[in-house]
């Protein structure tokens, strides 16, 4: 007999399959006579019908909220129920409903996203903000919580990225997304303009010369120990809130060495020097140096040619006159540009003194009688000037005004 099915499968659909009969030419179009209706009309509208046939056999693009909108929850259990209600609780506030996403998250391991996703940008990695706090409440990221979430470098290899895909996949996506540079936490200095690489810079120097802590110390208090004492040979710097201690800055050290291992590839080195560089120093004792010490000058001026070498003149001549007197720094100010005019010298002696200023100079301030060029002239006076300020007569006598401006 005919499998009538079976010869009924092999014949194309009219309807989905077949292209739309036109008429030939000569051949009469009652249809268009009687309604207008062009064959191109019912061109369009037949692949209109077969594109919306084919895209209701694909997979829904939105399977977040489609997860959400018929969704069984009769059909969780009571734990999982308890620990979605923990992970609400740990996210806290957020710009979106998180709950859709915790049901969507359930065909997911959260673990291998996080590491699939630095796996994908090492350097950006797209975190959502509700993969976490799961790592913090759910049973099966157990084993991750026990080791504090100390993954490797090995780790983030063995990651699945497909898993990762399929997870986009699901909310309209083709590919793994990779953020914009502006929307992420890192600088970069090529997309900032003047203004904003000298204000960066700016604020990175205001970490580097001014500690809060000091405003907290009160030299008149009772409790005010030797070690605050900058004169005391146990003297010990105040912790800057926003710089790591050494010892943790150490750790972290030592522990990115390890993650990183010995035998690095390409990629692996250039990741090294993005994160930083570590520099190895050799600390030496000078007994004459710590016997005949009197003052720190410190020079600090633009980069350009013309400062860099008077700040040479200024620094040789003070070791003609002053030896190990005086330990004489040059600090070049990288935000500052020629025209602001940035060249100043400073003294930290028994007091701390602003022996010359540029600056100043250039605006008329109010008080200054310094000159703005630093010729050989002005060195002269600075070398007359340190000679004072780091002697004996200077170290006892006292000041009446408040005047720390010498020039």
């Amino acid at each position: 007999g005919i499998d009538v099915e079976a010869k009924i499968d092999t014949v194309s659909n009219l309807m989905d399959d077949d292209p739309y009969p036109t008429h030939e030419e000569g051949e009469v179009n009652y249809l268009e006579q009687n309604t207008g209706i062009t064959d191109k009309d019912m061109q369009d509208l037949d692949d209109a019908w077969k594109t919306m046939k084919e895209a209701q056999t694909l997979e829904s693009w939105d399977k977040v909220t489609m997860k959400e909108d018929g969704f069984d929850w009769d059909g969780l259990d009571n734990e999982t129920l308890s620990e979605m209600e923990a992970c609400l609780e740990e996210i806290g506030g957020s710009a979106y409903n998180s709950t859709k996403w915790l049901l969507y998250d359930l065909d997911f391991n959260v673990t291998n996203l996080m590491l699939a996703a630095v796996k994908h940008n090492r350097n950006a990695p797209i975190l959502f903000q509700h993969w976490y706090p799961q790592l913090l409440t759910y049973k099966r990221y157990e084993g991750d919580r026990d080791k504090a979430f100390d993954w490797s470098w090995d780790d983030v290899q063995s990651a699945d990225i497909s898993e990762l895909e399929r997870y986009y996949a699901g909310f309209g996506y083709d590919e793994i997304p990779a953020k914009a540079p502006a929307e992420t936490g890192i600088i970069s200095l090529e997309s900032l303009d003047e203004e904003e690489i000298r204000m960066a810079a700016f604020e990175n120097w205001m970490t580097d010369v001014y500690n809060p802590e000091w405003d907290r110390k009160d030299f008149d208090d009772d409790d005010f120990r030797d070690e605050d004492n900058v004169f005391s040979d146990f003297f010990e710097a105040p912790q800057h809130p926003d710089v790591p201690t050494y010892d943790d800055a150490q750790e972290d050290l030592v522990e990115f060495a390890e993650e990183l291992g010995e035998d690095l590839d390409e990629e692996a080195k250039e990741y090294k020097e993005f994160m930083g560089k570590d520099l190895q120093y050799k600390v030496t004792d000078d007994e004459e140096f710590d016997k005949v010490f009197r003052g720190h000058l410190v020079v600090a001026c633009t980069a350009a040619d013309t400062d860099l070498e008077i700040a040479e003149k200024i620094t040789g001549r003070m070791s003609e006159e002053f030896g190990k007197q005086v330990f004489v720094e040059t600090r070049v100010m990288a935000h500052a540009r020629e025209e602001d005019n940035v060249f100043e010298i400073w003294l930290e002696s028994y007091d701390i003194d602003l022996l010359h200023s540029k600056k100043r100079a250039s605006t008329d301030t109010k008080g200054h009688e310094g000159q703005m060029t630093c010729n050989d002239e002005q060195i002269e006076h600075l070398v007359e000037r340190v000679g004072f300020l780091i002697s004996d007569d200077a170290r006892y006598s006292y000041r009446l005004f408040d005047d720390a401006l010498q020039y």
